[in-house]
């Protein structure tokens, strides 16, 4: 049985995986700007603690968010291959739906798109079931 459909939205999901953890490294990354900071700082009408605790805050988050992404990206990959040869589907998808939660709910919204692919892909992959051969 071919698990095209599976296999096309695992890949399209680990991608914008790939590519949030890419954005979200970049502004964490850019966080770290002396020239951003002063930027910040300038616009905003809050106190010098309360501003560092925020920064601190958001620096801390942005790389556990990438953290999880990353981990969702390999995932995917690892259940697209699994599918590509219809080796193990039923894992495949029980990967691609604990892949969906993960991303979903520990990523603050940056994956709820690869979310959504993941759980439609895993779902697909556990329901669809071989043709059966009568002789």
């Amino acid at each position: 049985m071919k698990r095209t459909a599976e296999i096309i939205l695992s890949v399209i999901g680990a991608v914008l995986n790939g590519l949030a953890a890419i954005l979200v490294i970049f502004f964490t990354i850019a966080m770290k700007s002396q020239s951003i900071i002063d930027q910040m700082k300038s616009d905003a009408s809050i106190r010098e603690a309360d501003f560092q605790t925020v920064l601190h805050t958001i620096q801390a988050l942005g790389w556990g968010i990438a953290v999880v992404l990353i981990i969702g990206t390999v995932i995917g990959i690892v259940a697209a291959v699994q599918l590509r040869n219809n080796k193990r589907p039923k894992l495949s998808g029980i990967l691609l739906i604990i892949d969906a939660l993960l991303v979903f709910f520990f990523t603050v919204g940056f994956g709820v798109l690869p979310a959504l692919l993941y759980l439609i892909a895993g779902i697909l992959s556990l329901v669809r079931k071989p043709p059966v051969i009568v002789e």
